[in-house]
């Protein structure tokens, strides 16, 4: 009989983002991630070796509640600063709009539609990152976001290098400081709207 592959919290559990409890304290950083450290020679200073942690997984979704669900397990499982997440979905306002029938999308649901685009900023302000907030259980300290815009592309970039509302003795205590990166981004031929999301560790550099 064959083994069957092992549900994720992400199908387990049920999202309610109104009782996630947040992250009160820090904790050490799981033992297994030293095997995905290495150490490179320093391009800056020849001889001088520094660690460099491999990426983690890119995990795909195109379900807004699937991709907040990864992001609240990677908290759960104490890899709250490790992780990368991508979304491919239709945001709700757009679902909304079309009654949830991606077949009757006007094809002027676009980023060059000033509607569109107002909606999706409110979105991303109001709902996208409070929500994320809560499913990581910090602070989420994005400024406004660098927004850019080409022809057939408009994104949205985020930045947190924040201590995400820890003191800084306990960050240094688990040595745990990591910074945040959010891009969200849509083009002018779909309502389908991109979201990339990442923790990554800032890792204490020691000479060698």
């Amino acid at each position: 009989m064959g083994g069957q592959k092992k549900k994720n919290k992400s199908d387990a559990v049920p999202l309610d983002l109104e009782n996630i409890k947040p992250l009160e304290h820090l904790q050490a950083v799981p033992k297994a991630r030293s095997s995905s450290i290495t150490s490179v020679e320093s391009v800056e200073e020849p001889g001088v070796l520094k660690q460099v942690l491999v990426p983690p997984t890119i995990r795909e979704f195109d379900e807004l509640e699937q991709f907040e669900a990864f992001v609240r397990d990677e908290t759960w499982d104490n890899e709250f600063d490790y992780f990368h997440g991508r979304l491919h979905y239709y945001p709700p306002f757009v679902m909304k709009e079309c009654h949830d029938d991606v077949e009757k999308i006007k094809p002027t649901t676009n980023k060059n539609s000033k509607k569109f685009k107002r909606n999706l900023q409110h979105h991303i302000q109001k709902h996208l990152i409070k929500d994320l907030q809560k499913c990581c259980g910090y602070e989420l300290n994005f400024d406004k976001g660098e927004m850019k815009e080409t022809f057939d592309k408009l994104s949205w970039t985020f930045k947190d290098d924040t201590d995400h509302g820890f003191s800084k003795e306990e960050e240094d205590l688990y040595d745990r400081h990591w910074k945040l990166e959010l891009d969200v981004s849509c083009s002018n031929d779909s309502a389908m709207v991109d979201v990339d999301f990442k923790a990554i560790p800032i890792l204490h550099q020691e000479e060698k």
